[in-house]
């Protein structure tokens, strides 16, 4: 379902792109709802920040602006420019933070 205006989504199924210039592409129950963000894959993610972005995975999400998340599960980037590859249940919070993999960071 798209509700964004020049939202996009392609394939898989009960994805939503709601923010403007959104999209997503494949997976299930993915939704990209900032401005100019994307999913690409994966299992009940969501891209909020505007310029966000999440990649396969499993419930990650991407909520600071221009944050990404690149796979695994239960990731957060919430800072803006931040970043998560991998891993699981691993938080990006500060301005241009950025984690790799990893299990169940203790900071």
């Amino acid at each position: 379902m798209t509700r964004g205006w020049g939202a996009t989504v392609s394939g898989g199924a009960a994805n939503a792109a709601d923010g403007d210039d959104s999209s997503v592409s494949g997976g299930v129950e993915n939704i990209a709802l900032g401005g100019d963000s994307s999913v690409s894959g994966g299992v009940q993610s969501v891209a909020h920040g505007d310029g966000s972005s999440v990649s396969g995975g499993l419930q990650n999400y991407a909520t600071g602006k221009y944050a990404s998340v690149s796979g695994g599960r239960g990731n957060e980037a919430s800072g803006e420019s931040s970043s998560v590859s991998g891993g699981a249940s691993r938080s990006a919070a500060a301005t241009e933070d950025w984690v790799a993999g990893g299990l169940f960071q203790d900071d």
